[in-house]
């Protein structure tokens, strides 16, 4: 039943989808950059952590990219690019 449903909603619908929901996404990386920028002493942010969702971000864009998907290449590009931006922000703390 809601295999059905999700079927009736054009491909189009899904990538603008795609590219709205990695817009959130993004925003909420630029907002942790922010704080770590501002925020005074060490970072508590793992680099682990950061390399870790880099990873995931540098698949999905890759995915994206193999399959033509547009929703998916272009958030994971952008959330990569900030996922380092995040990381030399973290390392010069």
């Amino acid at each position: 039943m809601a295999l059905r449903v999700l079927m009736t909603v054009p491909d189009r619908t899904w990538e603008m989808l795609g590219i709205l929901f990695g817009c959130v996404g993004a925003a909420s990386i630029g907002y942790q950059i922010l704080h770590e920028w501002q925020t005074p002493g060490a970072s508590s942010v793992s680099l682990w952590f950061l390399a870790g969702f880099l990873s995931i971000y540098v698949f999905w864009f890759l995915y994206g990219v193999r399959f033509g998907r547009v929703g998916i290449w272009l958030p994971n590009a952008v959330a990569a690019v900030l996922q380092v931006v995040l990381g030399a922000v973290v390392l010069t703390k």
